[in-house]
């Protein structure tokens, strides 16, 4: 019997039509976890992988885990795969909110859409079942519109995914939104399903998963419980968003600013943070299913320019992305950038950091304003920025064209040094945590399996201090701006990130856990027998696949590398003169891995993991 996940995926062919249910093996559960993990050997297994991001035989799969809607807090999240339109390797996003409980209760652990449809449609799933209905009276509408009019059409109590208009326009860093303040937001997973003609899902079920020791859960539920109420980070989140400490981390130097030109900027963090957000704009906290952290501020701007009614508000990355990165102080302008972005679905974090890198060109003369309808990309000047962002969604006029294809194929496009402006590795642009604070989270961005991104690895709360896990060897003395340790660090950091994604459960409250806790919760809600050893095990099996679509589509070790502009040391703040030693991290990441000088994974690594398949495909 399977336990702690449904048994079944459906996979719905959008040019025909067809709906078909299939069986997930035991064994692949065990040995992939779910969610992220999931995603990624079904698309290997199911998959066309000479598929380019957008054909319709590009697959994009939403899969649960074995922690998604066992009722703790945290443990409502959603995984969705795909190749990517953005980096062209494999893309993936996380998703907390209410769906991914839901689509359990249909009966399912993965929704896999294939093909194309002719006209625009949505999927109604129920218990055992999915339905095709037309959308078209939805196309062109937002994501908070289109959600809005399916809950008034199928009940209050149904959970929706949407997609807005970046997706339809097919901007390669648009988002997907379950019930408007939940987002799959990087890699450009919204592209793909906008691509396939999907406007949206909509499920309601009432099927009940079933536990391997159900008084064992209950009881590490409420261990759990009273941990997540005795955490100060928890708390703090609940206070002020995930912002909250965004001007000690101003201090340190771990706040990009400046498109990552400067390394200080106090009043910017002081007006900008999670405690002015609190003071000003914050008039309720909303949560994900069953989640006691309630991070998720909701915000009014009752006048002004920028006078929004209540609705999600920003979190940290949107609160730098479209803050400190292009000198915008005013808080007001950036809940209403929030807002327009959540209602169209496009990502914050890759959209903020393309327009950042456009004012550093414009202010070194690269883009003319005589070349781009007049336009003037000068830093602070958010009416612009907010002007700037329905043309970037419709490509409207050059400037907007050329921004939504996001920063790194801009600056191919624009040439003449544009990019010694770039922020990325492989094509996805930094979140905001600088590497020249923290080292380690360098050489994470550089080897990330999807591209720069700290939430596929738990680097940045180690080297924070936030986390320790002695039972695997993370309890070193992380020096900020050193490359010791790191490597071992970063391995073992990014297959904790593969277990977190493929379980499906948050890092805020997941993080209080150790790893033998973890593996103990795996173990009475799945079966699946782990110690913490091989749950280590499984998360670098994950790992290792995911790298390895990556080169199947090209990629290799000399993609393993971060911006330009990230690798320019600045002279002011915690992080003047500073530069991750990246040489070093690689060269010694790559022996801790098991893999060549040059990045590519051994035969007999891969063996090691059971992933000799892969190995025979990359003809090693």
């Amino acid at each position: 019997m399977i336990f702690g996940n449904m048994g079944k995926g459906v996979e719905v062919d959008l040019t025909s039509g067809t709906v078909t249910e299939f069986e997930i093996p035991e064994d692949i559960y065990r040995d992939y976890i779910g969610g992220t993990g999931l995603a990624a050997k079904l698309l290997y297994d199911r998959g066309n992988l000479e598929a380019e991001p957008l054909d319709p035989d590009n697959l994009l799969i939403f899969a649960t885990g074995p922690l998604t809607g066992i009722g703790f807090s945290g443990s409502s999240r959603l995984s969705v795969g795909s190749r990517s339109p953005l980096t062209g390797i494999w893309g993936q996003a996380s998703c907390g909110g209410n769906f991914g409980p839901e689509l359990k209760r249909c009966g399912y652990d993965a929704l896999v859409l294939k093909g194309r449809a002719e006209k625009p449609v949505y999927l109604i799933m129920g218990d055992d079942s999915v339905e095709i209905a037309s959308a078209e009276d939805l196309w062109g509408k937002d994501t908070y519109e289109t959600t809005d009019i399916l809950k008034e059409r199928h009940g209050k109590q149904a959970k929706v995914l949407a997609v807005g208009q970046a997706a339809e326009n097919l901007i390669p860093f648009a988002g997907i939104v379950n019930d408007k303040g939940h987002h799959f937001g990087r890699t450009g997973m919204g592209a793909v399903m906008g691509s396939k003609k999907v406007k949206a899902v909509v499920a309601q079920g009432t099927k009940k998963m079933e536990y391997k020791d159900p008084e064992k859960v209950k009881a590490m539920q409420e261990e759990h419980r009273e941990l997540v109420k005795n955490s100060i980070f928890c708390g703090a989140l609940s206070a002020f968003g995930t912002g909250a400490n965004m001007e000690a981390k101003m201090y340190e130097g771990d706040v990009p600013t400046r498109n990552w030109g400067r390394g200080l900027w106090e009043e910017g963090a002081e007006k900008l943070s999670g405690i002015a957000l609190a003071d000003n704009f914050i008039v309720d906290h909303g949560s994900c299913r069953g989640c006691a952290v309630r991070c998720k501020p909701v915000v009014e701007v009752k006048e002004g320019p920028y006078a929004m009614g209540p609705g999600p508000g920003p979190e940290y990355e949107t609160q730098a992305s479209f803050g400190t990165l292009i000198m915008n102080d005013n808080l007001a302008a950036l809940c209403k950038i929030n807002d327009y972005c959540n209602r169209v679905g496009m990502d914050t974090i890759t959209c903020g950091a393309t327009i950042a890198w456009a004012m550093d060109c414009y202010e070194a003369g690269i883009l003319k304003p005589e070349d781009y309808e007049g336009i003037k990309l000068e830093w602070g000047d958010v009416d612009t920025v907010i002007d700037l962002l329905p043309k970037i969604v419709n490509r409207e006029g050059k400037l907007g064209a050329l921004l939504a294809k996001g920063s790194r194929k801009a600056a191919e496009e624009v040439g003449g040094g544009a990019e010694a402006y770039l922020t990325d590795s492989k094509g996805l642009e930094a979140p905001m945590h600088d590497p020249r604070c923290n080292w380690g989270d360098g050489l994470a961005y550089a080897v990330s399996i999807r591209g720069a991104c700290h939430v596929s690895n738990l680097t940045f709360l180690l080297e924070w201090g936030a986390i320790e896990y002695p039972e695997i060897g993370l309890d070193k003395n992380y020096q900020p701006q050193s490359a010791e340790y790191k490597a071992e660090a970063v391995a073992l950091t990014a297959d904790l990130g593969c277990i977190m994604n493929s379980a499906c459960w948050c890092e805020f409250p997941g993080t209080i856990y150790s790893v033998t806790q973890w593996a103990e919760l795996f173990d009475a809600v799945a079966g699946y027998g782990w110690d913490y050893r091989k749950m280590m095990e499984a998360g670098a099996r994950v790992w290792f696949l995911q790298r390895c679509l990556g080169h199947i589509w090209g990629a290799t070790g000399a993609d393993d590398r971060i911006g330009q502009r990230i690798m320019t040391p600045v002279e002011d703040g915690g992080i003047a003169g500073s530069v991750p030693d990246m040489e070093t991290m690689l060269r010694e990441f790559y022996e801790y891995r098991g893999m060549t000088p040059e990045g590519m994974p051994t035969r007999e690594t891969l063996e090691k993991y059971g992933l000799g398949y892969l190995a025979d495909r990359l003809g090693l």
